[in-house]
């Protein structure tokens, strides 16, 4: 519920600082001296558009900060789940501010954080409800319809699920279509993708074939400049007459004359003797390389007319010859996508026509669950209708299927009304006029009470209108309904004031050669001053004073 209103520089009041208590809360006054300003206060602080005279003081910002307390689970856990999801920090309190700068802009926060304009009018939305004279026309749309329908019926799991349903169904059509819409886009790309492949399958590239082919190809084409290399190796190392061979032969053998002569040389002896083995193993290798090249003229050929094919294929798809085994395999995947996309399509098809299924079979529920909701509720409706000086009104409610499904069911839902005996019931935009459309709205949020999920409702002369019999009825309805809910209410009947919880006086005054509103609460005899005076005549007399007691007593 809304604990506290503090409001600085706002139209016509300087400072206030209001708690705001439970139960129904009264707000009367003489005419003009600006009963509305609280809920025009609280409508400015959950999002509502700024009146053009917002500021009263034009070189200082207008600030309204609104704090709610909630004990309600079940709103409690809505609150926190919109917070959650809109990266707010939950809390058990929660403070809704807003200032409006000379320059007529507007800065919203929400337990102190900066938040949008929307962010702000959809939590407002979930804490307070506000009927008003043009609040009343949305009782007029099927969508508040429909959702007063569906919160008196109760069945949030049947909603949800037909929502979860459309939705899954919506995006198996969807991913059909795009399905389709590729299949037809590539149909014309078929044929040319099929001769690429086909190419590609008859050329046979093997992974990494074009690096081996291109290095022993290099190999090949470089064998006369290798075997002329190996010879003058060999030649070097064995076979001139100065080869290395031979000379390590010579140094052998004056090791041994050495040895002969008594000189210990085994250490020189068996390096050089080492030296030359290796040598000759060197030249061994050598030789093996060299004739490793002999007779490969006929495999260079080979290579070079294979290399050829492969870089001829790489030239007309207008790419690298190293890429083109990778784009044979991304060509053979999507040749394959194409052949089966016929099964594709088709198992999307499946896939739309069980979840149209699911859709049917949650709608059908939900719709039966409404028709049921919707009796109760007519009949709780027209029971309050009797009480408020419409005892010929009939109210009901219909049903019309929707040319295409959607995520709130297959019907719209439409109230219909008739005020005149044996007159067939018509929407309500056709039957009723102002006054008796807040009479309905009014019956509705009372016969809906317990179903409530917003915590303050607000209510700005519901009363307008009526008077007598039905203005006590009103005022017996909107205490009952305060009884569930913190209900405001700005009214200037007796009837209506008599029966609140709490009643707040607001009273205009002149300061500083302008004009100020106040607000206060009154107690005990200053109550009932206040409803004599809202009876007409004399406020101070025993019989004005007398009547304004008893009215108060039969609360």
């Amino acid at each position: 519920m809304l604990t506290h209103l503090d409001v600085h520089n706002y139209t016509l009041v300087d400072e206030l600082n209001l708690e705001i208590k439970c139960g129904l809360t009264t707000l009367t006054g003489e005419t003009g001296a600006g009963k509305s300003l609280l809920l025009d206060a609280i409508g400015l602080a959950i999002g509502n558009k700024a009146r053009g005279d917002a500021i009263s003081d034009p070189t200082n910002n207008a600030e309204v900060t609104a704090s709610f307390e909630l004990s309600h689970q079940v709103i409690q856990a809505k609150v926190q789940q919109w917070l959650s999801d809109n990266g707010l920090p939950a809390q058990s309190d929660y403070q809704l501010k807003r200032i409006i700068t000379p320059q007529g802009r507007s800065r919203c926060f929400i337990n102190g954080r900066a938040v949008t304009l929307t962010q702000l009018q959809h939590l407002g939305a979930l804490l307070v409800n506000i009927h008003g004279q043009h609040e009343h026309q949305a009782l007029l749309n099927h969508h508040t319809q429909r959702k007063l329908v569906d919160t008196y019926g109760n069945y949030p799991h049947l909603t949800q699920a037909v929502k979860d349903a459309f939705n899954h169904w919506q995006s198996a059509q969807n991913a059909l279509r795009h399905a389709q819409q590729q299949a037809d886009a590539m149909s014309a790309q078929y044929q040319l993708l099929k001769y690429q492949v086909e190419e590609l399958e008859q050329l046979n590239l093997q992974a990494d074939e074009l690096q081996n082919l291109e290095a022993q190809q290099k190999r090949l084409a470089n064998a006369e400049a290798s075997q002329g290399i190996s010879q003058n190796i060999i030649d070097t190392s064995r076979d001139n007459e100065f080869s290395i061979q031979n000379q390590l032969t010579h140094i052998i053998g004056q090791i041994k004359e050495l040895q002969k002569l008594g000189l210990n040389s085994s250490e020189a002896y068996e390096l050089f003797n080492t030296a030359l083995i290796h040598n000759q193993e060197a030249v061994d290798a050598i030789e093996q390389f060299a004739l490793s090249f002999e007779g490969d003229e006929s495999s260079l050929q080979a290579i070079e007319l294979r290399l050829s094919e492969i870089y001829t294929v790489a030239r007309k798809h207008k790419i690298n010859p190293a890429a083109l085994y990778s784009h044979q395999q991304e060509l053979l995947a999507e040749f394959a996508q194409l052949n089966n996309s016929d099964e594709h399509i088709q198992a999307l098809e499946e896939a739309v026509n069980e979840a149209q299924a699911t859709y049917n079979q949650n709608s059908q529920q939900l719709t039966a669950a409404r028709v049921i909701a919707a009796k109760k509720i007519s009949k709780a409706i027209n029971q309050h209708l009797k009480t408020l000086a419409m005892s010929d009104a009939n109210f009901c409610i219909t049903f019309e299927p929707l040319t295409q499904p959607s995520q709130h069911g297959d019907e719209n839902t439409t109230f219909l009304i008739s005020t005149i005996p044996n007159k067939p019931p018509a929407p309500l935009h056709k039957i009723a006029s102002g006054g008796e459309l807040s009479r309905i709205g009014l019956a509705i949020q009372v016969a809906t009470a317990t179903t409530h999920t917003i915590p303050t409702l607000i209510f700005d002369e519901v009363d307008a209108g009526i008077g007598g019999t039905t203005g006590n009825v009103v005022g017996n309805l909107l205490r009952k309904l305060g009884t569930n809910a913190q209900v405001l209410c700005v009214t200037h009947l007796a009837q209506v004031a008599s029966k609140a919880h709490n009643h707040l006086l607001v009273q205009k005054s002149k300061y500083k050669n302008s004009v100020r509103s106040t607000i206060q609460y009154l107690q005990h005899d200053a109550v009932i001053s206040e409803v004599a005076r809202m009876v007409g005549g004399p406020v101070d007399t025993k019989a004005s004073l007398a009547h304004a007691r008893e009215m108060l007593n039969s609360r």
